[in-house]
């Protein structure tokens, strides 16, 4: 399997906890010194993953269960690095779109690939 392949494999394993109502799931393959930032209330950066899947446990009452696009992903492979970047494009159970999302998260293969960094950014309305 390519390493784009594996990359957007384990991204989408981690996706479908997040969207399945449990976002601490979306670290499962995270390196135990990864780092995070997002729009919610993380916009200072976290650090390590027993930080992290805690704060992702506080926000399993704000992120309902819901389905989701993974628009227009990128992975560009640098040795042991791999960056992925897409459009996250959440909608309800019922089908009525939410607040779309810009990721960018970094992979390093150690023992395994591992996300090492992820930044989730709201995308602007465009009026």
């Amino acid at each position: 399997m390519k390493t784009s392949e594996i990359i957007l494999s384990l991204e989408r394993e981690s996706l479908e906890n997040w969207s399945n109502g449990n976002p601490s799931g979306y670290f499962v393959h995270a390196s135990d010194d990864v780092t995070y930032f997002d729009d919610i209330r993380a916009q200072n950066r976290m650090e390590g993953l027993e930080s992290i899947t805690s704060y992702a446990k506080t926000l399993e009452e704000m992120i309902p269960p819901h389905k989701y696009k993974m628009v227009n992903p990128k992975v560009q492979v640098y040795g042991d690095m791999a960056i992925l970047s897409y459009h996250y494009h959440p909608f309800t159970l019922e089908g009525e779109p939410s607040t779309k999302w810009r990721a960018s998260v970094v992979y390093s293969n150690i023992k395994g690939w591992k996300m090492v960094h992820a930044h989730w950014t709201m995308e602007k309305v465009q009026e």
